[in-house]
């Protein structure tokens, strides 16, 4: 098997976009209370598929006699699985490739995206025999939005001769990205915590500026977290709303530094094809935000929920690509 630089390039950008499916379908199984559709890993009530038939049903109960089988909820969890598997095999061949391909690119990349597979698979089943613990599930989404972010990054070096220069610009882009990590951290933990709609007012939340009785010490307890089912026992209401309430100064944040990323972009480098991928980075921080509003005020409808962490992933994957090109625009100047 021979590989050359344009086809592994293809296939790392087709695994990129594959990531943002199981991404969105990952996010379709949370949403929708389905993680624990299936109480075994990895397999679902000891079989490889759903329990459809009268008699898998009746094994299903005699081997978990409290569980609630919702088959909708466990068919659910398992084409999530499937496709996670087959993410995984996709990965471990990309890393393949690039190895024995692409040497230029060096060993990093490709032993990171291996051992980062693994380390989902192991996320994966402890969402499971962890009964959704936040902090386990908020880590899995990060993990998996990382998976799509290297795939990206491989798919770019391979094609590129070198690693770029390094400016103040490119500091800059690095910590917007940082940022944007810290934020999508802070979304991962309010969505796993069921803190999306602690406040269903706009712009005020619980209509006041600063809420009161905010209880940011059990909002943000990260270790130590009680051994049970999370998607029926949640945090106390003013935990929830200091989350929600972080997640929303987050974003204010964030977009001020971001306004002064594009001020930089547009109006003082000169470059014309970064105008165009900081173009392409501003309407994805915009739909962010809107995706965002529209979560409150509209009551958490599933298709804008699901496009607000995929859209978070996309607009992380193109501050990247602008990391990328501007470490190579600069030499122009």
């Amino acid at each position: 098997m021979i590989m050359n630089i344009d086809k592994i390039k293809k296939l790392s950008f087709i695994g990129a976009f594959f990531t943002l499916i199981v991404i969105s379908a990952g996010a379709w199984v949370r949403l929708t209370d389905a993680g624990l559709g299936c109480p075994d890993w990895p397999g679902c009530y000891g079989i490889l598929g759903t329990p459809d038939t009268d008699e898998e049903l009746s094994r299903a109960r005699e081997l978990y006699p409290e569980a609630n089988i919702d088959i909708g909820r466990a068919w659910r969890e398992m084409f999530h699985r499937y496709l996670a598997g087959i993410l995984g095999l996709y990965v471990f061949f990309i890393s393949f490739i690039t190895f024995k391909f692409a040497k230029h690119v060096g060993l990093f990349l490709p032993i990171s995206l291996s051992v980062i597979i693994v380390v989902q698979s192991l996320m994966g089943m402890l969402t499971v025999t962890e009964l959704v613990k936040p902090t386990i599930v908020t880590t899995h989404l990060l993990l998996g939005m990382i998976t799509a972010c290297l795939l990206l990054w491989n798919g770019l070096r391979v094609g590129a001769p070198d690693d770029g220069k390094i400016s103040k610009f490119n500091s800059f882009i690095k910590l917007c990205i940082v940022a944007l990590i810290i934020q999508i951290l802070l979304g991962g933990w309010t969505s796993t915590n069921y803190a999306s709609l602690a406040c269903t007012d706009f712009p005020k939340c619980a209509q006041e500026w600063w809420p009161d009785k905010m209880n940011f010490e059990r909002g943000f307890t990260i270790l130590g977290l009680p051994n049970v089912n999370y998607e029926i026992h949640h945090m106390e209401y003013y935990a929830k709303l200091a989350v929600h309430f972080t997640h929303r100064v987050g974003a204010l944040l964030l977009t001020g530094l971001f306004l002064v990323l594009f001020f930089y972009i547009f109006l003082i480098q000169k470059s014309s094809s970064i105008k165009k991928i900081g173009l392409v980075v501003l309407s994805f921080f915009s739909i962010q935000i809107f995706l965002g509003i529209s979560n409150v005020v509209l009551n958490l409808p599933l298709n804008i929920a699901v496009l607000h962490t995929v859209n978070a992933c996309i607009l992380l994957m193109s501050m990247l690509i602008l990391l990328f090109y501007s470490s190579r625009e600069i030499r122009r100047y």
